[in-house]
């Protein structure tokens, strides 16, 4: 859900506007927001870490970290699934790679949690299935008619799932040239207990098509705390739609004067890309990830400063931008719990470590 792309740089100077239209209320706000301290770097308490270090298991690639009901850290390493107490102690590996039911093929694979329950989704083998957080294998849920890409949330009565509709069919590459495709995508909802599945949203997304590459717009699409929301960053530019799930409808957009991080690119890029036949593009998607919480979202930037560390933006659930600052270098966000943030680091010596800070100010 990740890529770059050539834009022009637009930098929209006006106050807070307000306005009503066909697909919700759309919300302009300017480059900054309401918090006087706004900017600053993030003050932190580290609470607990979890490194390899006792040897019980080895951090390779952490991907997605998720905190289930009942406090426990669920983390995606790489071709695992470690379950570690609300403490950040180690309890076990959760899932075995191989072809069998509750086993993953390789490191593509998502999850979500509801509950007592785990809902995993592997990309490559094509199979969704619920597990208990035991990771013991409960029962499958069929996504052969779907043709998913992403595993969007969990609820009491199904799964939510986006990906290309099942009716699309790529034309033939004839040549190297890269060429502008729309393809069309769906959110769409399965039940858990059976029968058809039923369409969300449907939408066109962009992607160049070049010898070997592809590049896709962004489609960052995160569930609301009762998943009857959806906060979607689907375009290149700064903008938030709010997907209503049960009328399918955008209730609101919101958006923010935004100055494009630009991308620094290598020689050996520079050659790669260019003999893919794909664009050199000029600056990061605007969003690079989003985390809601109780009282809004969290807009995870392109904006990287080297000491300071990532720009996380912060809005209202009104749409309003309300606070921004800097997570502090060398973090990358992995999730946003109330008054807590979890972070995965490397130390001197490259090694990893998941640290949970409690967030002072």
């Amino acid at each position: 859900m990740r890529g770059n792309r050539i834009r022009l740089i637009r930098i929209i100077s006006l106050l807070i506007i307000v306005s009503s239209a066909g697909s919700g209320q759309i919300i302009e706000n300017p480059a900054k927001p309401v918090a006087k301290d706004a900017g600053r770097l993030l003050k932190l308490s580290e609470v607990w870490r979890i490194t390899d270090d006792s040897g019980e298991f080895y951090l390779k690639s952490p991907m997605e970290l998720r905190i289930a009901e009942n406090g426990s850290i669920l983390l995606h390493d790489s071709e695992q699934l470690l379950k570690f107490s609300p403490e950040g102690k180690f309890v076990k590996s959760l899932l075995k790679k191989g072809q069998g039911p509750g086993e993953i093929r390789d490191l593509a694979f998502q999850f979500r949690t509801l509950g007592k329950e785990i809902f995993i989704f592997d990309l490559n083998a094509r199979r969704s299935w619920r597990a208990n957080l035991e990771g013991t294998f409960q029962e499958s849920i069929s996504v052969t008619d779907i043709n998913p890409s992403a595993l969007v949330a969990a609820t009491p009565e199904g799964l939510v799932f986006a990906g290309i509709q099942s009716s699309f069919t790529w034309p033939p590459q004839t040549d190297a040239t890269a060429k502008a495709i729309s393809v069309p995508h769906r959110i769409v909802f399965v039940p858990r207990k059976g029968g058809p599945a039923r369409d969300i949203m449907k939408w066109e997304r962009q992607v160049i098509r070049g010898l070997g590459s592809t590049l896709w717009d962004p489609m960052v699409i995160a569930p609301g705390q009762d998943a009857k929301t959806f906060y979607m960053a689907l375009r290149w530019d700064y903008g938030i739609d709010v997907l209503d799930t049960t009328t399918g409808k955008i209730i609101m957009k919101f958006a923010r004067a935004y100055p494009k991080f630009r991308v620094l690119w290598s020689e050996e890029d520079k050659k790669f890309v260019k003999e893919s036949g794909m664009p050199l593009t000029e600056f990061w998607p605007d969003i690079n990830n989003l985390y809601p919480i109780s009282n809004g979202v969290w807009v995870e930037t392109s904006t990287d400063d080297k000491a300071k560390g990532r720009l996380i933006d912060v809005f209202s659930k009104d749409g309003r931008f309300v606070d921004s600052f800097y997570l502090g270098g060398g973090r990358t966000l992995m999730a946003v719990q109330d008054g807590a943030i979890f972070c995965h680091e490397k130390n001197e010596d490259e090694t990893i470590k998941i640290v949970k800070y409690r967030v002072d100010r």
